[in-house]
């Protein structure tokens, strides 16, 4: 089991917004790829306006197959939508 994490700080003004649309579009859109087994969305209380999306992969070619496939253009979609309002970090775990 592999997971992608993508660290989100969105500016405190479409924060709201932010959220309500990845619940409701950009989660949904990334699920509808097959390939995601699980996730979770994630706000730790001592960091304001972040939150931390992990996507669960079964396996290393099935995160692979996301990037080529689907990655760039829904990774274009929040930069669309919410121009320069968001930081955005990636990190890529394996499962011990």
């Amino acid at each position: 089991m592999l997971t992608y994490q993508v660290k989100i700080t969105v500016e405190e003004a479409i924060e709201s917004e932010w959220l309500a649309w990845m619940k409701t579009k950009h989660v949904p859109d990334v699920i509808a790829t097959g390939l995601v087994r699980s996730f979770q969305i994630l706000k730790p209380e001592n960091e304001s306006q972040t939150y931390y999306y992990h996507y669960h992969f079964e396996s290393k070619s099935s995160f692979e197959e996301y990037k080529e496939k689907f990655a760039p253009e829904l990774k274009q979609h929040p930069l669309d939508k919410f121009p320069n309002q968001f930081k955005a970090e990636r990190t890529f775990f394996q499962w011990i």
